[in-house]
């Protein structure tokens, strides 16, 4: 390969590397920033309202009819729906990944179209609402009352008027949900009054609906020779309570007329009473943001703080504002982490390649080569429509250790050029790259091929895979463009020829002597100072200084205080300044030059045991298809987010009050952690369970990550407080949980199972077989808990008409249903507009007159001769008792359980343990299925990611056979990768193994084979090929220079052992901040880290010995299939290896 052009040219070279900054400067900074990308399936949710309905009433007349609707919708994944007590009904729908989520809606809203004749007048006056759901929840904010002077009606309005709004409107908000309700214009009715005037509540539905109303009554003057023209205006809907007492609702015998305030009371307040929040005990709302896909997430969040930032400023007296939750906080800490590990694994990668290379100016060459291809990677992932997120850093994290090694292997190829006696660095450095040039784009097209299979793989896996994958393909495509144009430049300029030991070089010209004279007296009085520094820093002494500043710099001992710091940044100092010694210098070349020796004979010794190497060979693959198949597999490690959620779940039945007392209790409990910054009480809804009195959440933000000691993590706490609340709250059961890593699955990290009944039959069997279930997996060690919300107990009345006794009155049974759904359920029988926007007007029976089953006796319902007669005389009602939600997936009746793992085990564990729990105890008929993360995780640990692999190794494969213009070479490289992947797995195994000891367990948690790990993977299998070719490309060029077999594999390894060295031990020590991270991000750190190191250690060991003997046995196969080649070339520099060796083996 001539690539004379880019040498001689060292200004073009330079400018081609300068243009890559600058568009990768560029990109970087329209790059949108997220924590992971866009991974969780596009969702639509349907939701509607029947008032005063049952959960059965609501599944039955509005989730019914909806679903066979909606059901089959094009791309449609799975389908879920929930009906409460409340009388709200959901139907969420998951689709594939890659649907367009607006597509989406529009087909669900076509469907929901068709079912809109078959709802409840009641459902469709409210109205049917569907929208695509926002998956990534960016800020969660709330404004309280610090002072109580305030009511929440109006805390929870203020808002909506005036805040909500504006971060509507701010770019990149989906959605703002706002936890609370809407004003209302309350009508309380007194059915004892309307009973003495014979009134029913669509009396009062109907004198509303006459005369609360907007009109157009027209114009005088149009058209008719008039003056002026007058507009006709009437007054139009009511706004204040006043206007509303002043309704008339029927004119009384004496002539007087009836007023809306003679039966009733108005007031203005809320439209619900379901949802109350406090903020560290304070009266509040709360609002959930909601990103829209593909925008800048930091910039959004930014805007909003921004935003209320200024809000705060002209807020009433006593309102304050507070954000529980916020996703830059973990996204910028992460980021932070993250650029602070890329520069401890620059400035390691520096350090290690400036020990092999003993020169500041070759070590300058590969270290120019990281800035560079790091950087140009942003130009390209801006243009392929990527964001800059946590998966895309931690591949440039480990694409530091690798972008370099195409620029070392330049280096000691002009080195060793140098070495035979060049006396030009340009005539070095070409004849360098035409010897290399075909064996670094070989390389690279290898390491990129292994990301290649991952691009086409679908669902969340693929996702992950892609970004990562594709990342890590354009940082080494631009490294080797790099180490094409760049790097070969720089050594031409930069690199010297080496000296003779007279210290002269062969040129004899005056001007050279006068810059020799002037270099031997510049190196003299550097020689002396170095000299006396190396009689105090002995190497020894050196290496254990360089070391323990790497330690330092791993553990972030160089930021506990000044005084360590300053120790350890003299400690560095002094490590460098002993590394410039020639006393450093010959001693590491003598240690390296011994070990080179010995390497040869064992390298040897290996090829003559040929038996020995294969039956490594077999026994890596048969350990690594062990482990494979039972290390535990998970999908995304959970990490400490500064985020707590929680969720309470009182007993059936426990009223508004009572819950709000017990609410305030675990409020306290978490309130007296000292790793609690601040927390958010919802009562009325759960995250987890789902919405009525029996409810509340807790949202806790956890004090900044460097407040909190390393037993503050949020496992500890979740761990303290769930035990605090089994010991204090006896009530209620108290869960806390960490919110999920990636959002738009599920509210919680564990594991979504939904029960299925597929026999149709009783809910109360149905209960009983899922109590059986959980039992039996809470029996597993695998499992910490498996819960369910569902409750059949809640007590309920069922009431049944007495139709016959209804026809003898003249009473029908609809009118003793809406009378009863009037007093007690409420209707919505207007709407008024007040502050600029549209309220409902609700009639209900007041509190007290619906307080229990005795109030039955004063409601009075009218007959068609306009008497009016006690309701009870034609009912009959029994106490029963029933769920307040109803559950149902795909169609089935579901129950929900959340099953937790137990500490020690992974989640992939813990589905294992699901399936066979599920095969021995449920019966026939009953059923579950996956939902949320554990779904994908379930699909992706299948056989798509094992055919990735497999596509991988046939990817490099084909390439090598290529290369090689072999079927049979290229297995001296793939057969020795299988040692690299065994190490990571057992690196994994033992780091999880140190993890599962008690007292380190909440610390350091646990490892698995997750996608962190199958990414570290499938580096490793580019990186290891990488190896392998150096030393059969090598071997390869000395066999057809007519060395025999054995000596060419040999030497070839020998030649190569020290970029080999220097490459791999640059990687691992560049990757330890990752192995041994701690804080934000820890624990996916830890596992990238910990495969990576252990795959490039272990394979490193044994594929400078292996490989040399796979050549030996592949090329003397391929040799009996086509004969050698010799080729024709000037070998002079190799004659005396040639002479010495060239012996048929």
């Amino acid at each position: 390969m001539k690539l004379d052009r880019f040498i001689n040219r060292p200004v073009l070279s330079t400018v081609i590397s300068i243009l890559i900054v600058i568009l990768g400067a560029i990109g970087l900074a329209t790059l949108p920033i997220t924590q992971y990308p866009d991974i969780a399936p596009p969702t639509v949710s349907v939701r509607a309202t029947y008032t005063g309905a049952s959960a059965s009433t609501v599944l039955n007349s509005v989730i019914a009819p909806l679903e066979e609707q909606i059901n089959g919708v094009e791309n449609m994944m799975y389908m879920t729906s929930t009906a409460s007590n409340t009388g709200s009904g959901e139907i969420s729908i998951y689709f594939k990944q890659g649907t367009d989520p607006d597509m989406a809606a529009v087909n669900v809203q076509n469907r929901v179209s068709m079912a809109q004749g078959l709802l409840p007048a009641e459902v469709t006056k409210v109205g049917v609402t569907t929208q695509k759901r926002q998956t990534s929840m960016l800020v969660v904010f709330s404004l309280y009352d610090e002072t109580d002077t305030y009511s929440e009606s109006f805390i929870e309005n203020y808002a909506k008027i005036n805040l909500i709004p504006q971060v509507q409107r701010v770019q990149g908000v989906g959605d703002a949900n706002v936890l609370g309700q809407d004003y209302s214009m309350r009508i309380w009715l007194r059915p004892d009054v309307m009973a003495q005037y014979k009134l029913v509540p669509s009396d009062v539905s109907t004198a509303l609906a006459e005369q609360n109303v907007e009109a157009a009554p027209g114009q005088f003057g149009e058209r008719s020779n008039q003056t002026f023209q007058y507009t006709i205006r009437y007054k139009g809907r009511l706004q204040q309570p006043e206007e509303f007492e002043n309704i008339v609702i029927k004119s009384l015998p004496d002539g007087e007329v009836l007023r809306l305030k003679d039966i009733a009371e108005i007031q203005l307040d809320r439209l619900g009473y379901n949802f109350t929040n406090r903020v560290d005990g304070h009266k509040s709302v709360t609002c959930i943001v909601y990103q829209m896909a593909g925008t800048n997430a930091t910039q959004t969040i930014s805007d909003i703080e921004a935003l209320l930032d200024e809000a705060s400023k002209t807020l009433p007296t006593g309102l304050k504002l507070n954000i529980s939750m916020n996703a830059n906080d973990f996204l910028f800490a992460s980021i932070h982490e993250v650029l602070k590990t890329l520069i401890e694994a620059f400035i390691l990668v520096f350090i290690v390649v400036y020990i092999f290379l003993q020169d500041l100016r070759s070590t300058l060459i590969p270290t120019i080569a990281i800035p560079v291809a790091l950087i140009g990677t942003f130009f390209i992932l801006s243009l392929v429509g990527f964001s800059l997120n946590l998966l895309t850093l931690c591949a440039l994290v480990l694409a530091i250790a690798i972008v370099v090694d195409d620029a070392i292997v330049v280096v000691e190829g002009v080195h060793a050029k140098l070495d035979q006696g060049y006396t030009s660095a340009r005539l070095a450095s070409i004849d360098a790259m035409n010897e290399l040039g075909g064996a670094i784009v070989s390389i690279t097209l290898v390491m990129m091929a292994v990301f290649v299979p991952v691009s086409f793989m679908g669902g969340t896996a693929g996702t992950f895979y892609r970004q990562f994958g594709m990342t890590m393909a354009i940082a080494i495509g631009l490294s080797a463009l790099n180490a094409l144009t760049l790097s070969p430049a720089l050594c031409a300029v930069l690199l010297k020829p080496h000296k003779k030991e007279d210290g002269t070089t062969e040129d004899s010209t005056l001007k050279e002597r006068m810059k020799v004279a002037y270099t031997a007296a510049h190196t003299t009085m550097i020689n002396r100072y170095t000299e006396a520094i190396g009689k105090m820093l002995h190497p020894g002494i050196t290496l254990t200084f360089t070391l323990i500043a790497i330690l330092g710099m791993i553990f972030g001992l160089f930021s506990i205080n000044p005084i360590v710091t300053a120790i350890f940044v003299v400690l560095s100092i002094l490590a460098l300044i002993g590394m410039s010694t020639k006393k450093f210098k010959n001693r590491f070349n003598d240690t390296y030059e011994s070990i080179l020796k010995r390497y040869k004979k064992r390298v040897l010794f290996f090829i003559q045991k040929k038996w020995l190497s294969m039956g490594l060979v077999v026994a890596s693959i048969v350990i690594l298809v062990f482990f494979m198949n039972t290390t535990p597999t998970g999908m995304v490690p959970n990490e400490d987010t500064g985020t707590l959620m929680g969720a309470v779940t009182l007993p059936p039945g426990t009223s508004q009050d009572r819950s709000e007392k017990i609410l305030a209790r675990v409020d306290s409990l978490i309130a007296s952690d000292p790793a609690v910054l601040s927390r958010t009480m919802i009562s009325g809804f759960s995250f987890i369970g789902g919405q009525g009195p029996s409810y509340g959440s807790f949202i806790i933000k956890l004090k900044d990550w460097d407040e909190r000691s390393m037993i503050q993590n949020s496992d500890v706490v979740v761990g303290s407080l769930y035990m605090r609340a089994q010991k204090i709250i006896k009530e209620a059961q108290v869960l806390f949980f960490a919110p999920p890593m990636i959002p738009g699955y599920s509210a919680s990290t564990d594991i979504e199972v939904n029960m299925q009944d597929k026999t149709g039959g009783d809910l109360n069997k149905f209960f009983d077989v899922v109590n059986d279930y959980t039992a039996a997996l809470e029996a597993r060690p695998e499992i910490n808990s498996a819960k369910t919300s569902f409750n059949p107990n809640f007590p309920q009345y069922m009431i049944d008409i007495d139709a016959a006794a209804c026809k003898k009155a003249g009473i029908s049974p609809s009118d003793i249903l809406t009378t009863m759904q009037g007093y007690y359920g409420g209707l919505y029988a207007s709407n008024f507009n007040r502050f600029g926007k549209m309220y409902r007007v609700m009639i209900q029976s007041d509190p007290l007159s619906r307080k229990n089953l005795e109030s039955l006796k004063n409601i009075k319902v009218r007959n068609s001769a306009g008497e009016m007669a006690p309701i009870a005389q034609f009912i009959s009602v029994e106490k029963v008792y029933g769920p307040d939600i109803i559950s149902r997936f795909n169609l089935y009746t579901s129950m929900k359980v959340m099953v937790a793992p137990a500490s020690g085990y992974t989640s992939g564990q813990a589905l294992t343990a699901l399936a066979e729990v599920a095969q021995e105890n449920l019966p026939t008929g009953y059923t579950y299925e996956l939902g949320g993360m554990a779904r994908e995780e379930a699909q992706s640990s299948g056989s798509a990611t094992g055919l990735i692999f497999v596509l991988c190794f046939v990817f490099v494969y084909l390439l090598l056979s290529a290369q090689y213009e072999s079927y049979i070479l290229p297995l001296a490289v793939l057969l020795s990768v299988p040692f690299g992947l065994l190490g990571s797995f057992l690196f994994v195994n033992g780091v999880s193994a140190i993890g599962n000891i008690s007292a380190l367990k909440m610390i350091l948690g646990t490892m698995s084979n997750n996608i962190y790990m199958q990414i570290a993977l499938i580096m490793l299998m580019g990186l290891l090929a990488k190896n392998a070719i150096l030393i059969v490309e090598f071997a390869l060029d000395r066999r057809k220079m007519g060395m025999s077999i054995t000596w060419a594999a040999v030497l070839g390894a020998g030649a190569r052992l020290r970029p080999i060295l220097m490459t791999s031990l640059a990687m691992v020590v560049g990757l330890l901040p990752l192995m041994f991270a701690f804080g934000v991000g820890a624990h996916g750190n830890r596992t990238l880290g910990t495969a990576a190191i252990g795959g490039m250690f272990i394979g490193m060991i044994f594929q400078i010995f292996i490989v040399p003997v796979l050549f030996v046995v592949f090329q003397y196969l391929q040799e009996k299939f086509k004969p050698i080649e010799w080729e024709d070339l000037d070998n002079s520099d190799m004659n005396t290896e040639i002479e010495q060796y060239a012996k048929t083996k």
